[in-house]
């Protein structure tokens, strides 16, 4: 009887068919992660400090508040001069009445100018939010194609757009609350004091000079 005969690949051919398959498949991947690797390299480089670092943020917040603030001071300066006509009308310009009242426009200016710096802070953190989504995104965009090169021209895109973006605050309302000048106003209080110490003092003269004489 004679042997099996057969032109199957031999149980050595078939491992070595299994290895080279095996290391092709290496290959395929290290050459991929090869491109991701290459692709993350440059869209961590076009999101990185040199475009997106602290001062391109510090810049950003201080465009918004070169625009608010300047019109802050103007109505502060309105406000000054609006209620010092007020106090002149009503002849308080040189009572504890128009101190109350200066005290009243500063307590206002620093809570509005506080409240303008926050808003400027928190423009900042969506802009930092905004940035690093669209990095994400070009992540993405790289780990579909798995084309550096794509990804690498949506992030320039992409970042090219967010440097020039700019804070657009608009026009402020009215930032200081009116304060009426009157004995029914909240400036009553020292509008009574001040008629008070006035009205004693003028009492305190003509006693003074009464020329009282005792025997």
């Amino acid at each position: 009887m004679g042997g099996k005969g057969g032109s199957g690949p031999s149980n050595n051919q078939m491992v070595q068919l299994e290895m080279q398959r095996a290391q092709e498949a290496r290959d395929k991947e290290n050459e991929r992660q090869a491109r991701l690797n290459q692709g993350k390299t440059a869209i961590d480089s076009i999101f990185g400090n040199d475009n997106f670092g602290d001062s391109f943020y510090e810049k950003y917040r201080k465009a918004g508040l070169d625009y608010t603030l300047p019109q802050l001071q103007s109505q502060y300066k309105d406000a000054s001069r609006t209620a010092e006509s007020d106090l002149a009308r009503a002849g308080l310009l040189r009572s504890g009445a128009a101190g109350f009242v200066q005290n009243k426009l500063t307590e206002q200016q620093g809570v509005n100018e506080a409240a303008l710096r926050a808003k400027a802070d928190t423009d900042t953190a969506e802009l930092r939010k905004s940035i690093a989504a669209q990095q994400q995104q070009a992540y993405n965009q790289l780990y579909a194609t798995e084309d550096p090169t794509v990804a690498a021209n949506t992030a320039a895109t992409s970042a090219g757009n967010a440097q020039l973006q700019q804070p657009n605050p608009g026009a402020l309302g009215d930032m200081f609350k009116p304060i009426a000048i009157g004995l029914g106003s909240a400036v009553a209080p020292a509008i009574g004091e001040y008629q008070a110490n006035k009205a004693l003092t003028a009492r305190t003269g003509r006693e003074s000079g009464s020329g009282q004489v005792t025997s």
